[in-house]
């Protein structure tokens, strides 16, 4: 149990983040940790990175879209949200993020076909040396298909906000512009903030007198980062120096492990 600041709010709050496609993970921690869906004075609230490299992405979906219809959950928009959106939209063809970030786990599961890209190359078109023009063409066919069979996925993905506050704390994927006189109005977009290195850990907040509790940068880097030795699982929530910022990302993926976030009676659990 750690306090990090007085909060009056009258839900208890529930924070995971960075969960990729790892559906049984996130249930199993959240049951662990008392969140009850039907309780109406719990509200869950997601640091983004929701899907990606895990291969339950739509089952995430099928859980959170019920909740946040519902006003039972805040869903953060994070860097690989972003990923989706611009497939999804048809804002890039480029197939960097499908190869290189995950994200072709998620078109697999929302497609229910496996490697969907390069099993059409092989199958529907023989393609021996597939190419940017290659991925758009299959691109366009996906993403078609997956807007059609899940309607309502696009624009719960653009409704997600880049952060949300409550009277003493900000939640955001990754990190807030502590250069800004204002950091709800960043120097740097909130598209970019989404993609802190780990330096925001170390950071001093000067323009806000709320903690912010963030994602993306797994704990067990930051520990190895800023050479951290507090005796505890390299991959469980951390909070900084300062005592300003609570970092939660487990690296699921790769751990296994949810780190819930429950802040209630004006304490911070941990």
């Amino acid at each position: 149990m750690e306090k990090l600041g007085e909060d009056s709010m009258n839900k208890k709050i529930f924070v995971v983040a960075d969960v990729h496609g790892c559906y049984d993970e996130m249930i199993k921690a959240l049951n662990e940790a008392g969140f009850d869906e039907n309780n109406d004075t719990h509200l869950l609230i997601t640091l983004g990175d929701m899907f990606d490299r895990g291969t339950k992405s739509v089952a995430i979906f099928e859980y959170l879209y019920p909740l946040w219809e519902k006003g039972k959950a805040i869903c953060i928009r994070g860097n690989h949200d972003d990923f989706f959106i611009r497939y999804l939209d048809g804002s890039t063809i480029s197939p960097f993020n499908y190869l290189r970030n995950g994200t072709d786990e998620t078109f697999a599961d929302f497609l229910g076909r496996t490697s969907p890209f390069e099993s059409w190359c092989v199958i529907d078109e023989d393609i021996k040396e597939p190419c940017v023009s290659d991925f758009a063409r299959w691109l366009k066919s996906a993403v078609g298909e997956i807007n059609e069979n899940y309607p309502e996925l696009l624009s719960w993905l653009k409704q997600m906000p880049y952060y949300y506050e409550t009277r003493n704390y900000i939640f955001t994927h990754a990190s807030i512009d502590t250069d800004a006189e204002d950091w709800h109005m960043p120097k740097t977009p909130w598209e970019d903030l989404a993609f802190d290195d780990g330096s925001f850990f170390g950071k001093e907040i000067l323009n806000t007198d709320k903690n912010v509790i963030i994602g993306h940068f797994g704990t067990h880097h930051l520990r190895k980062m800023y050479d951290i030795k507090d005796g505890k699982d390299t991959f469980s929530s951390l909070i900084s120096k300062n005592g300003r910022i609570l970092a939660i990302d487990g690296t699921t993926n790769y751990s296994g492990k949810v780190n819930v976030a429950i802040i209630e009676d004006d304490l911070l659990w941990v």
